[in-house]
């Protein structure tokens, strides 16, 4: 009994060297795969459509790809082929060294790690545009709700979505994964002052309009969303900022029906946006 105990300790610390040896060796990986320019910052895209979207789009560098040893995403065809082009960015790895690095997270066997200028400071001219719509967003600070925003306006035809760089979530990992890919075909622009933005625009045509539960605001079928406009939304708890408000044109609100008394703000998005689509759409 001795000389078998011995050889499962034996075996057991033959295990955890080889398990520490794959697991320095990931982080190594994970290192070398980090961008050099401290000012980008890398992010991460978890699960099989996402990644295969990413890689698709061609629109970032790629630093580091895991997959998990046996997964849906090792058998994958798409992901065979390209990692017959794109070897040294992909690594596989067993399945214990990879739930044990991705553990909290949905994987499907495949994360990507990338880098690159996902957000923009600087907003190009509308001038010469007869219908354009950006949405704003001020004081959203749940990751959730802002991933699920950037999906609900892709899908509503939203040119653009501005946020402020001290009153709003960041992008993170968990702001892009809500986004189910959305924001790879979302324009997304980081202010510093959202009111300065307003100004010029207002410049080259646009009318604001901001959903807040007020006295003075209009249904929000009652607006005419048509042409250039703006939309602005802000958070469930503090709404729109009082000086954000000073610069809407129009005030809208969706009246409740029931005993709650608002929406998620992600709800009434995606009901102020697919109106003002049916609006241009139907040209009324």
């Amino acid at each position: 009994m001795k000389l078998l105990a011995n050889r499962w300790t034996s075996n057991n610390q033959d295990f955890r060297k080889k398990d520490s040896i794959a697991s320095l060796i990931f982080l190594i990986i994970g290192a070398m795969g980090k961008p050099k320019n401290k000012a980008s910052k890398p992010f991460s895209i978890y699960g099989l459509n996402g990644a295969i979207e990413l890689l698709q789009s061609e629109k970032f560098q790629i630093e580091s790809i895991f997959i998990q040893e046996g997964s849906q995403a090792e058998r994958n065809k798409w992901i065979i082929d390209y990692k017959k082009k794109h070897d040294k960015k992909m690594s596989i790895l067993s399945k214990h060294v990879f739930k044990n690095q991705f553990s909290s997270k949905r994987t499907q066997g495949i994360v990507v790690q990338f880098s690159g200028d996902i957000i923009s400071e600087e907003l190009p001219s509308f001038s010469d545009e007869e219908t354009v719509c950006l949405l704003v967003l001020d004081q959203i600070e749940d990751p959730q709700n802002f991933g699920q925003i950037i999906r609900t306006a892709e899908c509503a035809g939203v040119d653009g979505i501005l946020f402020s760089k001290h009153h709003s979530a960041s992008i993170s990992d968990t702001v892009l994964q809500v986004s189910q890919g959305a924001f790879l075909n979302m324009p997304l622009y980081e202010v510093t002052n959202l009111n300065n933005e307003f100004y010029a625009l207002k410049e080259q045509g646009f009318w604001i309009a901001g959903l807040e539960n007020s006295i003075e605001a209009k249904s929000w079928h009652q607006i005419d969303y048509k042409g250039k406009i703006i939309i602005i939304v802000g958070s469930e708890g503090e709404g729109i900022r009082e000086k954000v408000l000073e610069a809407c044109d129009f005030k809208a609100t969706i009246p409740m029906m029931g005993k709650t008394n608002s929406l998620n703000v992600s709800a009434a998005v995606s009901a102020i946006l697919f109106e003002r689509l049916r609006q241009v759409e139907s040209g009324e």
